[in-house]
C-alpha cells in the first residue's frame, strides 16, 4: 500500500506543534543540563539554546522519520494496536540512545561546565518520553486524518466513475448513430418488404427493451445474452447483408451462466468498428466455449485503416466491467488472422461486492 503521508518529512500542522513545543522544551531541556546559569548568563543562554536547537532537529528527524516508517509497516485500520505499540517502543528505544548522545554533547563544551552523568542522562529520559507520547498523538492524529482525507477522495472518485458508467450506459441506450442506422435500415425495408419491415421492427423493439431492462443489472445470463444476440444480431445482418456473420455453437448445459449484460453487443460493436465490413470482406464472427468453460468470441481480423474516433471504447468499458464484478478476468489475444476474447462466465457468488 502507499504512503499515506505527504511528501515532506513535515506537515503544516507538525511544524505547528513543534513551534508551541520549542518554547517549553528548550528551557527545560537546558535547564536539565546547566541549571538557573542557563537563565542568567547571556553566553551561557546562546551556546545552550543553540546546541539544544541542534540536538531537537536531530532528534526530531529520526523519531519522526522512524514513526511514519512503522506507520507505512502498519497501515491497516485493524492494526492500530500493532501500529502504536511499534512506533512507542521504537521511539522510546531511540529517546534512550538520544538522550546518551545528549548529554554526552553537553560534556565536550567546556562553557556548559558539565561531565557525563547517568542521573542526567535519566533526566533527560523521562522528559523526552513525554515528548515522545505528545509526538507519537501528534503523528497518529495526522496518520488518521491523512487516511481519512484519502477515503474521501477514494469515495469522490467512485462516486465519479458510478456516474460516468451510469452516463455511459445510458448512452448506449438511446445511441443516436446506432438509432440512425436502425432506421435508415427499416426506411429501406418499408418500400421493398413490408414484412421484412416488420421483423425489423420487432427485433428492434426487443433490442431496446433488453437495454433499457438489463443495463443497471450486473449480471445477467448467458442464455439472455445469446437471446439478444439473436435480435442485435440480425439488425447487424440486415443493414451489412452477406457483408458480415454471426455462429453461436454455445451447449445448452452453460446458458445459466452469468456474464455482464451488453458483453455480446460491446463485443460486436467493437468488431465492426475497428474492422472492415464488406461483401468483398465479409466480417465472421464465431462464438463457443473452450474446455475451460470460458465464452469464447473470435472473428477474422481486417483492421480498416481509416478509424473513426470515439468516446467510447467497447473493449475497455467490457474489461472495466468484469474488473469491477470479478477477480477474473477478459482475455484478449491476436494474431494476424484472428481476434479472440475470452470471457469467463460467473457464478453468483463470484461477484465481488463492495
Amino acid at each position: 500500500m502507499n504512503l499515506h503521508f505527504p511528501r515532506p518529512l513535515f506537515t503544516r500542522q507538525e511544524l505547528w506543534y513543534h513551534a508551541v513545543m520549542i518554547p517549553v522544551l528548550f528551557p527545560a531541556g537546558n535547564y536539565l543540563f546547566l541549571g538557573e546559569r542557563y537563565f542568567t548568563n547571556p553566553a551561557l543562554f546562546s551556546w545552550g539554546t543553540l546546541l539544544v536547537a541542534v540536538l531537537y532537529v536531530l532528534s526530531l528527524v529520526v523519531l519522526t522519520a522512524v514513526v511514519k516508517i512503522i506507520f507505512q509497516r502498519f497501515p491497516e485500520e485493524h492494526q492500530v494496536r500493532q501500529r502504536n505499540i511499534t512506533a512507542l517502543l521504537a521511539v522510546t528505544t531511540l529517546t534512550v540512545g538520544l538522550a546518551v548522545f545528549d548529554v554526552w554533547a553537553y560534556s565536550r563544551f567546556r562553557i556548559f561546565e558539565r561531565s557525563f552523568t547517568w542521573d542526567t542522562v535519566r533526566e533527560v529520559v523521562v522528559l523526552g518520553i513525554v515528548f515522545d507520547l505528545l509526538l507519537c498523538f501528534v503523528l497518529g492524529i495526522q496518520y488518521t486524518y491523512s487516511r481519512w482525507q484519502e477515503n474521501q477522495t477514494e469515495k469522490e472518485q467512485l462516486k465519479r466513475a458510478a456516474l460516468q458508467q451510469d452516463f455511459d450506459a445510458l448512452k448506449q441506450q438511446v445511441n443516436p448513430h446506432f438509432l440512425f442506422n436502425s432506421l435508415t435500415s427499416l426506411s429501406v425495408l418499408i418500400g421493398q418488404d413490408q414484412r421484412e419491415a416488420g421483423l425489423f421492427v420487432d427485433h428492434l423493439s426487443k433490442v431496446y427493451r433488453y437495454l433499457l431492462g438489463t443495463s443497471r443489472q450486473p449480471l445477467t445470463t448467458l442464455a439472455s445474452e445469446l437471446t439478444f444476440l439473436n435480435s442485435y444480431g440480425y439488425l447487424l445482418k440486415t443493414r451489412y447483408q452477406s457483408a458480415i456473420s454471426i455462429s453461436v455453437a454455445v451447449d445448452t448445459v452453460w446458458r445459466s451462466a452469468n456474464l455482464p449484460p451488453l458483453s455480446l453487443q460491446l463485443l460486436l460493436d467493437y468488431a465492426t468498428k475497428y474492422n472492415i465490413v464488406s461483401v468483398q470482406k465479409p466480417l465472421s464472427i464465431r462464438l463457443d466455449m473452450t474446455p475451460a468453460g470460458e465464452l469464447r468470441v473470435q472473428y477474422n481480423r481486417q483492421p480498416r485503416r481509416l478509424l473513426v474516433r470515439s468516446a467510447t471504447d467497447e473493449l475497455a468499458t467490457l474489461l472495466a466491467k468484469y474488473a469491477a464484478l470479478s477477480a477474473q478476468m477478459v482475455v484478449v489475444t491476436e494474431d494476424e488472422h484472428y481476434f479472440t476474447i475470452l470471457l469467463p462466465l460467473l457464478a453468483e457468488g463470484t461477484v465481488v461486492t463492495s
